[in-house]
């Protein structure tokens, strides 16, 4: 049963993305439901970034509808549109940490630029969101440079909690970490869900992140989102691009070992 409009983040229908002659999407649908942790995942070119800058409201379709949080985004004012986008916490890959700035520092710069708190509270402020994203205290004072790469993900992730999102958007918040940071980052991911009812879309390759950090996976292909499911259902299908992602060599052997050393068991 499909969810019903106001329990969906998103709902974007009938998207159209193209660059001249280019189509980048054709006629994509993507549900994302309130709550859910859903992985946006396919090959290279299939445009999983030309789709989330337009869940973002960085660019216009060039057709189809958009609702964020039961709002017609495309219809929206700019005014409108901006309250939207403060409704969305991103971590963008690489952090995007300004590095003459401090964790607190860089933190605190949404909320000081948006002026919606008590100048006096921001330091408070910043250390909570800090404390939430696992970072120690002593963190707040050190510089991106001085971080370690899972480190500087905890630190972008503080960043992109600072204004309190409904949405999270994470894009590769695993890429570059080592399995047990990236393990433990996906844990946090869901803690973060419970605790504070985030509704998180996340574009990754991790295996495990598809597997076990993620509710469903949206599995771009064909300019739309071909198949919409959890990672073991998807791994079933018999669409040649699904096999190819969940069944090829590299994936094979991932579900070889996690049959063997894991007490999950995929079907």
């Amino acid at each position: 049963m499909k969810a019903e409009s106001a329990d969906l983040v998103i709902d974007a229908r009938g998207i159209v993305n193209r660059f001249g002659d280019v189509v980048v999407h054709d006629g994509l649908n993507l549900a994302v439901p309130r709550g859910s942790i859903m992985a946006l995942v396919g090959g290279s070119g299939s445009g999983k970034t030309v789709l989330v800058r337009t869940l973002l409201l960085l660019r216009a379709p060039s057709g189809g509808t958009l609702r964020l949080f039961g709002e017609d985004a495309l219809a929206a004012s700019e005014a409108q549109r901006q309250a939207l986008r403060q409704r969305i916490g991103v971590l963008f890959q690489a952090g995007a940490l300004f590095t003459g700035l401090t964790v607190l520092e860089n933190v605190l710069l949404p909320l000081r630029e948006q002026g919606l708190v008590d100048a006096r509270l921001l330091p408070e402020l910043g250390m909570l969101k800090i404390g939430l994203a696992g970072l120690p205290a002593d963190a707040a004072d050190k510089y991106p440079a001085e971080l370690s790469g899972g480190m500087v993900k905890r630190a972008a992730l503080a960043r992109a909690l600072a204004l309190d999102p409904e949405l999270l958007v994470l894009d590769e918040p695993t890429s570059g970490l080592d399995p047990i940071a990236a393990a433990a980052f996906d844990a946090l991911v869901a803690e973060l869900r419970a605790l504070l009812g985030l509704t998180i879309l996340q574009v990754t390759h991790d295996l495990d992140s598809i597997w076990h950090g993620s509710d469903s996976v949206a599995f771009l292909a064909r300019n739309t989102v071909l198949a919409v499911g959890p990672a073991r259902e998807l791994a079933q299908r018999d669409e040649p691009e699904l096999v190819a992602y969940f069944r090829g060599s590299r994936s094979a052997a991932y579900l070889q070992e996690a049959r063997t050393t894991s007490p999950w068991n995929p079907k």
